[in-house]
């Protein structure tokens, strides 16, 4: 199957699942208003489903979901994963054992009473009837599938730039609805029961029916129907993983690919292994946020040897190459499938048993990160030096650049470079790159109030407080360490630096102390920034304007990082 019909067709047949799980929690949440409203609320909430259409949709996604999560066991050419991989794939082979029966107590319903599954009916059935086996089936089956859902929804949307200001929101409701629809469940058994203790003949309309009846008969047609259905599904299952048993094996015996990783390592997969799943099956850390969908540019990997015997790019992986901009060394590692020896470099820090590698690979080799500059100048240094005796001057200036460096590592951040009184900070988290660009703006309101104090301490030998301008703008750069000896430099290459000297630089003309590009305001989750003034600002060197905030009272600064939490 064509990747690029595969994805959009998994991604519409989740989303019409997990829509169809939504209201169906909504309806048992119900619950807590009692049998009578929970029937209601069925009626109202799950109406759509109970059409021809709506059913048609519903078991065409289920059916298609249930295919493709198959056919993604088969091509996967090892089952080393993430957790969160794992835990999806997992989860989602297990829901048609457990919703097979499920469905087949509807159709019984049907059968047997010539009416829809009512909820009164149901709740009888599963905490009365058979609650040793039923209800602690479909118990479990609600955490499966609500779990599954999440781990797809999120992959889905954590490529989206507004899902990290939303994330906390989203993840209450995943939290949430859940325990409502549990807490629905359990109050309208207890209806049930105190309906059934003060009328006995209440259970008696949902007696099963007696046997040598044709509605027996049926119900056990549909029974034998119901394990037909779910013996198929396990031989598919266990087809499944047997067939790519063989195909690894023949792969592996017929038509090995080698591939080098820096530092000497090498391994041996067979052709048609993608080369994040090489790295993932030798258990060589690589990072992948979207799960080696092709969705992200994270895994991207730089080829070194063996650039002419590469494959072209799929559809997927060019329309991400062409957005980057990417040389045609540059490819995306879940999506390039060598059939020839290829050295390759990671260009982004992975991870390993929870350890975040540090950031020291030559620059020949270095890592891509989104990471938050910070660069501070010092006003007037240049009569400040006039002024006074070299000695002086440099005992004021290095005061200062202690202050500033002090700050920018007490909030987490790199002192990248320091020119006479020019000091340019990066801040970088590859987990979290929110937090980054909040501690760079904490580090800015810090070191305005520390140089006010060291002004306080100087104001014998200054003439007038210490004065300083300061940049912060946020984006992607390729990190690494410099060496030219045995002793290395943390640098980080791309114009993420350089736009944040030239919001320097526009402080004077601005007439701000601070000025932040709304990339860096955005990534670092500021809110309520109406009381500072918004400009579009051209760079030099950059096409286009570049949307700023100024600020020109460090009491503004410190309100709005308060006002965000930050």
């Amino acid at each position: 199957m064509k990747r690029r019909i595969e994805r959009p067709l998994r991604l519409f047949t989740g989303l019409t699942l997990f829509t169809f799980v939504i209201t169906h929690f909504l309806a048992h949440a119900a619950g807590l208003l009692l049998l009578p409203g929970m029937e209601v609320a069925r009626r109202t909430l799950l109406w759509v489903w109970d059409t021809p259409p709506g059913q048609a949709l519903l078991a065409g996604s289920f059916v298609t979901h249930a295919g493709l999560g198959l056919w993604a066991l088969y091509r996967r050419r090892h089952l080393r994963m993430p957790a969160g991989e794992a835990w999806q794939l997992g989860l989602g082979l297990c829901i048609p054992l457990l919703l097979i029966s499920h469905g087949m107590a509807g159709m019984l319903s049907d059968d047997l009473y010539n009416d829809p599954l009512t909820y009164p009916r149901a709740i009888v059935l599963y905490w009365i009837t058979a609650p040793e086996t039923l209800l602690w089936r479909q118990l479990l089956l609600l955490v499966i599938v609500w779990v599954h859902g999440c781990i797809g929804v999120r992959g889905w949307l954590m490529t989206k730039p507004w899902y990290r200001r939303r994330a906390s929101l989203l993840g209450a409701f995943a939290m949430l609805l859940p325990l409502l629809a549990l807490a629905g469940i359990v109050n309208a058994g207890w209806d049930a029961e105190r309906r059934a203790a003060a009328d006995p003949a209440y259970l008696e309309q949902f007696r099963p029916p007696p046997a040598g009846t044709p509605e027996a008969e049926n119900r056990a047609a549909l029974a034998a129907i119901s394990g037909g259905v779910f013996n198929t599904y396990v031989l598919l299952l266990v087809g499944t993983l047997g067939l790519r048993q063989y195909r690894n094996w023949r792969a592996r015996a017929t038509s090995p690919v080698r591939i080098a990783y820096p530092g000497g390592r090498t391994v041996t997969v067979p052709r048609g292994t993608s080369v994040l799943e090489a790295s993932r099956a030798n258990g060589i850390p690589h990072t992948a946020l979207c799960g080696g969908r092709g969705r992200c540019s994270t895994c991207r990997i730089r080829v070194t040897e063996g650039v002419d015997a590469l494959p072209p790019p799929n559809a997927t992986e060019r329309a991400v190459l062409e957005r980057m901009k990417a040389p045609r060394a540059v490819r995306l590692a879940c999506q390039l499938r060598p059939v020839a020896p290829l050295s390759v470099t990671p260009l982004l820090s992975a991870r390993d048993n929870g350890r975040t590698f540090a950031v020291t690979a030559p620059m020949d080799s270095g890592r891509e990160l989104a990471i938050t500059a910070l660069f501070v100048d010092l006003r007037g240094s240049t009569s400040l030096a006039a002024e006074r005796l070299p000695f002086d001057a440099l005992f004021i200036v290095t005061r200062y650049v202690q202050v500033v460096t002090d700050a920018i590592r007490k909030h987490g951040g790199y002192v990248i470079a320091i020119a006479g009184d020019g000091v340019m900070g990066m801040f970088a988290n590859e987990d979290d790159p929110t937090e980054a660009a909040a501690s760079a703006l904490r580090a800015t309101a810090d070191l305005w109030r520390d140089i006010e104090v060291l002004s306080r301490d100087l104001a014998e030998e200054l003439d007038q407080p210490l004065a300083f301008g300061a940049g912060v703008h946020s984006g992607l750069a390729v990190v690494g360490a410099v060496a030219c000896s045995e002793d290395g430099s943390l640098q980080f290459i791309g114009d993420t630096g350089n736009v944040a000297a030239r919001l320097e630089e526009m402080t004077k003309t601005l007439g701000a102390t601070v000025v932040f590009s709304d990339a860096a305001a955005e990534l670092a989750g500021l809110r309520q920034l109406e009381n500072l003034e918004r400009r579009e600002v051209a760079i030099r060197g950059r096409d286009g304007t570049l949307g700023v905030r100024t600020v020109q009272r460090q009491e503004d600064l410190r309100a709005l990082l308060e006002g965000a939490g930050a």
